[in-house]
Formats: structure tokens, C-alpha cells, sequence
């Protein structure tokens, strides 16, 4: 079979997504990360830094700059699940004013790829671009749960990280958590990856009904009841299921 990808282009690739998940690295410190050599990590930013792609400031350390974001605003407004999605994130920022996230699983990692933040003054950390595990939280649990067998095997086969007292770090209870989220169709997290919040969680599927993103509303736990959880949890999972259906007709639709 041949061979058409680029490897040069794959090095310059990963360069630039080191630097966007961990900006303000030094040349030596992305090199690490990306494990390609200084030399070609050097060559690799100028060619990006000459064309917008990132910037160095006074402290030798880079950052993504004028086109990437561009390039990002253009991506965001082209990519069918943030296209479709937006409308949806929007009515349930407004009804829940909590904090709403859009996440993705990016290999054994979680990403939120766009959020709408809460106007109360205590809410939830959040930005787009955080990563963060897949055993702990509400929409990476989600993501867990519909993973592929092997995404699956991974994670259990690493050392759950604890982040709070009740992150579940035995697998025979990730296991049993796990499939109560596939037969419930959603998912309550509490206080395991941020202490003292709460996430109500739910799968959006592609027009191959494969959960590839989730949704959730999040925020402290301290100003969510009973009767607030049923509310959030009905409201969760009617807009998963929209941005769903819209992700399989826009699909039927270019055919």
C-alpha cells in the first residue's frame, strides 16, 4: 500500500499542537514534548513564526499567533458537530446559566472544543482547549463509556489518576459506572475531577450512531437540587439528541 502522508508535515503539525496545549514553552521544552530534534523543532517554528502561525515574545517563548486563530475561527464555522452545535449550546446556557461544554476525545485525552461560561460570579474553570482525562467528569466519562475496546483497554490498563475523594480509581467500579452511563443515556458526575462540582452529561451521536462528542451543563454543586438535576438531565439529553439528529441530516443532506 503506498505511503502518502508527509513526515516533515506531521513533525510541523505536532510542533504547533505542543504549543497550543501548552503555551509559553521554551525551544528545548517543545522538543521534549514533541520528541523531534531542537534543530528541526527551530526550523520548523521560524517557517510558522515567518507565516503568522506563532509568535515568539521577549522571554524566548512561543505562542500561537494572528493566523492560527484565523485558521481556528474558520475551522470552528466549517466543522459540522460546532456548526450544528452552537445553536443548542446557546438555548441551554440561557436556560440553565450554568456552564455548558462541547467535548471530543482526542486519543485517551478529553477535550472541550467549545463552551458557553456561566454568569455567576462562582462558577466552574473552563476554556476551550482544556484537556483532561477520560475516567473522571461528566463528559469524559460519557466519552469512556462509547469508546472504542481498545481506548478502553488503554485506560484501564494505566493508573487511574486520583483527583478528588471520589474519582473512582478501582476499574471494577469504572467498569460498573461505565455501563450503568450506557443503558441510563447519561451521565451525573459529582465532585470527581473538580471538587465541589457537578456535570450532567450526554452522548451525541453521527448519522452511524457513534457517540462522537458530548454535552454537558456544569457548575457548583452547591446550587443544584433534585428537582434542578431531573430538569438538567432532560434538558441535556433533548439537545444531545437535536445536535444528533441534526449531525445525520446535514449528512443525508450533501449526498
Amino acid at each position: 500500500m503506498p505511503e502518502y502522508t508527509i513526515s516533515v508535515l506531521n513533525d510541523a503539525i505536532h510542533v504547533l499542537e505542543v504549543v497550543a496545549e501548552h503555551p509559553g514553552s521554551r525551544l528545548p521544552e517543545i522538543a521534549k514534548r514533541a520528541q523531534i530534534t531542537k534543530t528541526k523543532v527551530f526550523r520548523i517554528l521560524k517557517t510558522f513564526e515567518t507565516s503568522g502561525y506563532v509568535i515568539q515574545d521577549s522571554n524566548q517563548t512561543f505562542f500561537l499567533h494572528q493566523k492560527a486563530y484565523l485558521l481556528g475561527q474558520q475551522a470552528k464555522h466549517q466543522w459540522d458537530l460546532a456548526r450544528v452545535a452552537r445553536s443548542e449550546l446557546d438555548r441551554l446556557a440561557q436556560t440553565t446559566r450554568e456552564n455548558v461544554h462541547l467535548v471530543v476525545r482526542d486519543g485517551l485525552f478529553s477535550v472541550v472544543v467549545d463552551l458557553r461560561a456561566s454568569p455567576h460570579p462562582i462558577r466552574m474553570y473552563a476554556e476551550i482547549g482544556r484537556r483532561g482525562p477520560l475516567h473522571a467528569g461528566g463528559t469524559p466519562k460519557v466519552l469512556l463509556a462509547h469508546a472504542p475496546q481498545d481506548v478502553l483497554n488503554k485506560v484501564l490498563e494505566a493508573s487511574l489518576v486520583q483527583f478528588t475523594s471520589e474519582t473512582l480509581t478501582s476499574k471494577v467500579k469504572l467498569l460498573k459506572s461505565l455501563k450503568q452511563i450506557r443503558h441510563d443515556g447519561y451521565h451525573v458526575a459529582a465532585g470527581d475531577l473538580d471538587e465541589g462540582a457537578f456535570s450532567i452529561a450526554a452522548p451525541i451521536r453521527n448519522d452511524k450512531l457513534e457517540v462522537i462528542a458530548a454535552l454537558s451543563v456544569a457548575g457548583p454543586i452547591m446550587r443544584l437540587n433534585p428537582e434542578l438535576q431531573t430538569q438538567y438531565i432532560e434538558l441535556v439529553v433533548k439537545a444531545a439528541e437535536r445536535i444528533s439528529n441534526k449531525l445525520a441530516g446535514h449528512r443525508l443532506e450533501s449526498f
